[in-house]
């Protein structure tokens, strides 16, 4: 017992000792490593919710393609194969008479330019089957034929557009008979229509 208390003094020293390197141990070790867990359960927790919202934003965007890809498959339903320029003819006399306007002379072009990337002014072509032809038409009638064959003309089963029109001064006045002018109009619109690539056999 006596050499216990003469010890004693040195005993509780290294106790004491060892208890401050396992505190050191502790405070530069673990501590921090529990902390670098924290920090990269964190980390985790952040990186699953940007992927969720990523997955969020690539299943609208697929879901936005194949609507955009139903749209384009239904604009490209709406042109004719080929050009049937004589297709366009028959349309042109069936709205003349539905309309009362008479078609006085047609004129067309067929234009080998993409007219999607003459809009775009993309280097990269988006519809390369699509072309279009040009046409300039004479009108003659009363302001209201004429305006309902343009009418018309837009209505078509196929997809035409027109560019401009202007009206020339009337050439017979106003009566009782007829309350409306015959006026001429000339009438530039173009009509689209999807190129038939011949099948190799």
């Amino acid at each position: 017992m006596e050499q216990f208390n003469k010890y004693r003094s040195p005993i509780v020293l290294g106790v004491l000792i060892l208890f401050l390197m396992l505190f050191a141990f502790y405070m530069l070790g673990v501590q921090p490593t529990n902390k670098e867990i924290s920090a990269q359960n964190a980390e985790i927790r952040q990186l699953e919710k940007e992927a969720e919202i990523l997955q969020t934003k690539i299943n609208e965007l697929k879901s936005s393609a194949t609507s955009l890809n139903s749209e384009q498959q239904e604009l490209l339903a709406a042109l004719p194969k080929g050009d049937d320029s004589e297709g366009l003819i028959d349309d042109l006399r069936a709205v003349g008479m539905s309309s009362q306007a008479r078609l006085k002379d047609v004129s067309f072009i067929l234009d080998e330019a993409n007219p999607i990337q003459q809009m775009t002014g993309s280097a990269e072509v988006l519809f390369p089957t699509v072309k279009q032809v040009k046409m300039t038409a004479v009108v003659e009638g009363t302001y209201t034929s004429i305006r309902q064959w343009m009418d018309e003309l837009q209505m078509l089963a196929r997809i035409v557009n027109v560019d401009s029109f202007n009206f020339q001064q009337s050439y017979e006045e106003r009566s009782k008979d007829s309350p409306e002018s015959i006026l001429t109009a000339n009438v530039a619109f173009t009509a689209y229509y999807e190129v038939v690539t011949p099948s190799s056999n």
